[in-house]
């Protein structure tokens, strides 16, 4: 292992799934195979780590939509295997995510020393949809690599950062972890006890989007168990998560790769009525999505935009939506802060973007 570095800089980006939710899991039952096309967010964490003889996190504390709050907290421990899993288990730790991540990296065969590491921003809305647990977990497993000069692949930092995840009881799916591919858009496909096959994809021009913290309630545990216990009995659902999203993947693949923005608007508008009719009516619930659904059938706001739909497990958390122009991006985002004033807007933008990571397509 080469002399590990001093102090390095990083920034990793929440993760939007534009196409394919459930299907991630839903492939695991081995009927179909999942396709999910994601992309990062402008919103992330930034921080600066350096090595270490103990393990230390400190992060200025966000509020839940990621503003400062100007408090912060720290968590210290010994780098000891033992001591690392205890904190990654305890339901009140508030760094438990990053233990989790320390513990794996501890059992890597080029298993590093400890680290310090300072989270110096964080903007990205919490519990949203957008992947902020997902964000911290391959932040620590980055730090790592990078302090110790350790030269992992970015699937490597992937499952490292998701095994340390799930080490904390967390239910998060493997397509989380892809955050750290950056702004990069990236498909992603799942098959019944296989590897995730990622293909980075190239934008073939600008996409302007937002994103929108609906600043609802929804149940990610109870809309993943009410889904997956229908799964094996209910047609709609496997056609909606199999044949269905196929199909929607591959032509948004296309659509992304030509830049199309009007495009890509309308197959979202139509995977959002696929959802509605085949995979909604088993969570009623948690699916009926009042807030999603009053935005998407707004008149004023359906003349700024070319389509759009709910993120991540769906629910109202959060929405998202592909503008027709910039300026149609910023007259739509004032329109949902003055109508709906809990509600946050997030511009993003899908676009080529030099320098992001070519990782082989099979890992």
């Amino acid at each position: 292992m080469s002399e590990p570095n001093e102090s390095v800089d990083l920034f990793v980006p929440g993760r939007l799934c534009l196409f394919g939710e459930h299907s991630d899991w839903a492939a695991e039952f081995g009927l179909h195979r999942g396709f999910c096309l994601i992309v990062g967010t402008d919103q992330g964490l930034t921080a600066t780590a350096r090595p270490a003889d103990n393990f230390v996190v400190e992060s200025q504390i966000p509020d839940e939509n990621g503003r400062p709050t100007g408090r912060a907290r720290r968590m210290e421990c010994h780098w000891d295997s033992d001591v690392l899993l205890s904190a990654a288990h305890d339901r009140e730790e508030f760094f438990r995510y990053c233990a989790g991540v320390a513990h794996q990296m501890m059992q890597h065969p080029r298993s590093p020393g400890g680290l310090n590491l300072q989270i110096t921003s964080m903007d990205l809305p919490l519990r949203k949809g957008v992947s902020s647990s997902a964000a911290v977990c391959i932040l620590v497993a980055r730090a790592f690599d990078a302090v110790y000069k350790l030269g992992l692949f970015p699937h490597e930092l992937m499952e490292l950062a998701y095994l340390g995840e799930k080490l904390t009881g967390s239910q998060c799916g493997r397509m989380d972890q892809a955050c750290i591919y950056g702004k990069t858009p990236v498909l992603l496909t799942f098959a019944k006890a296989d590897d995730i096959r990622v293909e980075p994809v190239s934008p073939g021009g600008e996409i302007p989007m937002f994103i929108v913290d609906l600043a609802g309630r929804k149940d990610t545990v109870r809309i993943l168990g009410d889904l997956q216990g229908a799964y094996l009995t209910s047609r709609p659902l496997q056609e909606a998560l199999g044949a269905d999203n196929e199909r929607i993947v591959r032509t948004a693949y296309r659509t992304v790769g030509a830049g199309d923005a009007e495009g890509l608007g309308k197959l979202m508008t139509e995977a959002q009525g696929t959802f509605d009719e085949k995979v909604a009516p088993h969570s009623t619930y948690e699916l009926s999505s009042p807030l999603l659904h009053e935005l998407l059938n707004d008149d004023v706001l359906a003349g700024h935009i070319y389509g759009g739909k709910g993120v991540g497990s769906q629910g109202d958390g959060t929405a998202q939506f592909v503008a027709r122009s910039c300026e149609d991006r910023m007259a739509a985002m004032k329109h949902i802060t003055e109508t709906h004033e809990t509600m946050q807007c997030f511009p993003l933008t899908i676009a080529p973007v030099a320098g992001d990571v070519t990782e082989p397509l099979t890992p």
